[in-house]
């Protein structure tokens, strides 16, 4: 059967809710549904269902095969030679998709200078002459999105002012880093997508035999209620989780052609049920119910947080991995958490506001154990300093074991409290693991030659603390060593020069031989991750003690509210 499909106008990410049409369609059936195509899919077309919006997720990308199936009747809708075509199939019938004569997409690559949320364009195209007075390729990009819904206005949107524009990525990283080292600057790089990939994906039956042959992207979906199983999906990739798993998902499945020439498959579900298979990635599904609520409201903020400000280079709002929230799918959705997002359904945590300003979303970062007292943003990733994630003592009430540190860590009492397993919420959890709020790690000369090696220190002298944050995180160390002296900034690249230490809350105590060289140094810290925003084993803390989320999220993020947005 052939059924024709009108083609659809591209839509900038900035998009207001459309009421939900009828009622709730019937399990087993297949809806209407007009599918994205390529070009909107890489434009970030965005839609809604059921008054939500509809967030599409990158499960894996670069793939040479992609196997799929559902668990009910299939639909595959795709263009074959430029003419569109709906194919129906049996339940459980797998198909195998392939890409052939794959043209990768055509990139440029900026550094951003400048993050600024300018008022207008003026400023922004002043910041950008600037730069091009320095002989600098500049270009101003807007990014982020408008969100209106029942009333609500959310702009999250920036100007972020770059310059470069290179064809060759690798010249837009030496840039950054000329930049970083030369004028101190923090930039970062920027995608911009001048041609989106083309080319087709040829699908194929289990006999592998040839059966259709889709013009850049291909939709899959099934009846309402079913399921579409992914094999073989790759997770984890640069990261020492990484594998391939048999998955499954609820709403619709596209298959892209991606940047590489390959393919991108792609799981596009409503914001509510997305949540059902992120949380419980994301906290223990097993802690109290206001915990699990404290941390829907916030996966929720960091999903409309970074729509609009990332894989603009790439055919999905989100990935599926910790670089956006970690997402896999719904055969890991548990009863608990999904509780907990119908139970929080449309609720954001947002700055207190007068009247009808617009919504403005906390920072709704987090980390799984603060170790008793949580970091100042601007400490751990020199950003501007959010009002939302100011450092702060772990503790409710005032327990007189707490008092030395009220006003923070410092080098006077931080020996003193990582040394000690002090009463914080974040200790007297249930689900807490003490060799996550307190652990030691001790380094050998010979481990310590390897790790250092990049830096060609000759022979480590010492390891000094150039600053702390008010939570107890280094700001910085200073290498010293027989042949030069290297400054190594900031919480994460700290950590991962000593093989990964679990948190930048420490002390160190360095051995040395007769010559002064260091032959060993030992850690001494307190928690596991960066400790800005929410601490979940804190929160699970906080609820066990008879907090609900909204109590949790205004402790951890600054007097956050929470507002519903649908």
């Amino acid at each position: 059967m052939i059924v024709r499909r009108p083609f659809a106008l591209l839509a900038a990410l900035s998009f207001v809710a459309a009421t939900a049409q009828g009622a709730d369609p019937e399990p087993g059936h297949f809806v209407p549904f007009t599918p994205l195509s390529q070009k909107e899919l890489y434009a970030k077309r965005m839609r809604f269902a059921d008054g939500e919006p509809m967030i599409s997720v990158g499960i894996m990308e670069a793939q040479a095969e992609v196997r799929v199936q559902a668990d009910g009747p299939a639909r595959l809708m795709f263009d074959e030679v430029d003419l569109p075509k709906t194919v129906y199939t049996p339940p459980e019938t797998e198909l195998i998709l392939k890409p052939q004569r794959g043209k990768g997409a055509e990139l440029l690559y900026w550094a951003v200078v400048d993050t600024k949320k300018y008022a207008d364009t003026e400023g922004a195209q002043a910041a950008r002459a600037s730069w091009e007075t320095k002989g600098q390729q500049a270009k101003v990009f807007e990014v982020g999105t408008v969100v209106s819904l029942q009333g609500n206005v959310l702009d999250t949107r920036e100007r972020h002012v770059a310059v470069g524009g290179f064809t060759d990525r690798k010249k837009a990283e030496a840039l950054i880093n000329r930049l970083s080292q030369e004028e101190g600057l923090r930039p970062f790089l920027h995608e911009e997508l001048k041609e989106v990939p083309s080319g087709t994906i040829a699908v194929y039956d289990e006999k592998g035999r040839l059966l259709h042959k889709a013009q850049d992207s291909l939709y899959f979906g099934t009846v309402e209620g079913g399921r579409i199983f992914v094999k073989q999906v790759e997770h984890g990739r640069g990261y020492q989780s990484h594998g391939r798993q048999d998955r499954s998902f609820w709403g619709h499945l596209y298959v892209s052609i991606d940047r590489s020439g390959r393919l991108t498959v792609i799981n596009a579900a409503g914001a509510e049920r997305l949540l059902g298979g992120l949380v419980p990635a994301e906290i223990f599904p097993t802690a109290p119910l206001e915990a699990l609520k404290a941390q829907a409201v916030t996966a929720r903020g960091e999903v409309f947080s970074k729509l609009g400000h990332r894989h603009f280079g790439e055919p999905y709002h989100l990935c599926s991995e910790q670089h956006c929230q970690v997402y896999a799918g719904a055969g890991f959705e548990r009863p608990e958490t999904n509780r907990a997002v119908q139970d929080t359904r449309g609720l954001l945590a947002v700055r207190p506001r007068e009247g009808k300003e617009p919504l403005s979303l906390v920072d709704s970062v987090y980390s799984s154990t603060c170790g008793g007292f949580s970091e100042a943003n601007e400490v751990v990733w020199d950003h501007v300093a959010s009002v939302s994630l100011r450092p702060g003592l772990d503790g409710m009430g005032s327990d007189p074991a707490l008092r030395e540190f009220a006003d923070g860590l410092n080098e006077g009492n931080v020996r003193r409290w990582l040394e000690s397993y002090p009463p914080t919420e974040c200790a007297r959890s249930s689900f807490v693991k003490a060799d996550k709020f307190r652990w030691k790690k001790t380094l050998q000369q010979p481990l310590l030659d390897k790790l250092l090696a990049p830096h060609h220190l000759g022979k480590l002298l010492s390891v000094d603390v150039l600053g702390r944050g008010q939570g107890g995180r280094v700001t910085g160390l200073r290498l010293i060593g027989t042949s030069r002296s290297v400054d190594v900034l900031r919480e994460l690249p700290v950590r991962r020069l000593f093989g990964n230490l679990s948190s930048g809350m420490f002390v160190v105590d360095q051995v040395k031989n007769g010559r002064g060289e260091v032959t060993s140094l030992t850690f001494t810290g307190g928690g596991w991750g960066h400790g800005v925003g929410m601490c979940q084993v804190g929160a699970i803390g906080r609820a066990e003690r008879g907090q609900d989320f909204r109590q949790i999220l205004s402790h951890y993020y600054g007097g956050a509210v929470v507002e519903r947005i649908y």
